[in-house]
């Protein structure tokens, strides 16, 4: 009773062939196409004017990343980006409607420079280095997509402390070496040792006297990422000395950061931004409750073992 459904099958059988194909490596679809999406974007923001030389710069970065993806990853994602593409429409003459860029034409030049600069690396794909091996499940190049990173970052900013009803200020810096995993190219997980310093005002004395503080702590932090941009919240159990009394004052810090990440250069993905925190300490080691904020410029270079 089956047989006369035999041809039928078969037909279908071969029209899904292409589509299951593309769905052996839907990872290393996903994250390759997630690599376009920030090498395009990246150098949108450095101000795209001729095709040429932006799509020749694009091609030099992707090519790194279709090398490593699967055959099946790459014809996918060619089938993805060329269907953006139609979605999207012709830039040119969307433009011709409107006469302005808006939000469509920006949408459908995003799609069209996202298609020519993959499919122009692509068309290199010959010229892979015979040690790079194209791998099923390719995690990407240009996040910390499901792999463990150690970051090194550290910063300078101005202080205000706030105690016993004075408030006074000052500036100093931090460093920290963070651990990190990231989860599927948006977010990420890090925490670490950090050691943070400053010299500040003594309240109610001359400008010439100063108190220098220290600072160690432990943040935890989530980082979401946005193509170039990249988004911080964490959180910290802090500690407070000072170089004249070096008794601990426990307390808690919340803060935040917002910055500008890079292209991979090697295995580092660098970024600059800035970050924002308060901090409240407990009563104890002979210090009132105390108050501070910071603001200031934090880099970091995260870098996957």
């Amino acid at each position: 009773m089956f047989w006369p459904q035999a041809p039928w099958l078969a037909a279908v059988s071969l029209l899904l062939l292409p589509t299951l194909a593309h769905a052996e490596d839907a990872e290393g679809a996903h994250s390759l196409l997630e690599d376009v999406a920030r090498v395009v974007a990246a150098e949108e923001v450095d101000d795209w004017f001729t095709d040429e030389e932006a799509l020749k710069t694009i091609e030099e970065h992707l090519l790194p990343s279709v090398c490593r993806a699967s055959v099946e990853a790459r014809e996918a994602a060619l089938v993805r980006l060329q269907s953006a593409h139609a979605q999207a429409g012709d830039a040119k003459a969307l433009f011709e409607q409107g006469g302005v860029v808006d939000s469509r034409v920006q949408a459908a030049l995003t799609a069209e420079r996202r298609l020519h600069g993959y499919e122009r690396a692509l068309a290199r794909q010959n010229e892979c280095p015979f040690w790079i091996r194209p791998k099923v499940g390719f995690h990407g190049l240009q996040s910390d997509r499901k792999r463990l990173t150690f970051s090194v970052e550290s910063g300078g900013n101005v202080q205000f402390r706030y105690t016993e009803h004075h408030l006074t200020f000052g500036a100093g810096g931090s460093g920290r070496v963070l651990a990190g995993w990231g989860f599927d190219g948006k977010y990420t997980l890090l925490f670490g040792p950090e050691l943070g310093g400053s010299a500040l005002l003594r309240p109610n004395t001359n400008a010439s006297e100063f108190v220098i503080n220290y600072f160690p702590a432990v943040p935890i932090l989530i980082r979401s990422r946005a193509l170039t941009w990249h988004y911080e919240l964490e959180a910290a159990p802090v500690a407070l000395f000072e170089a004249d009394n070096t008794r601990l004052s426990w307390g808690a810090r919340i803060g935040g950061a917002f910055a500008f990440t890079a292209l991979r250069r090697r295995n580092v993905l660098p970024w600059a931004g800035l970050a924002v925190s308060y901090e409240y300490y407990f009563e104890g080691g002979g210090r009132e409750p105390t108050h501070f904020f910071r603001g200031g410029l934090r880099i970091g270079l995260p870098w996957e073992p």
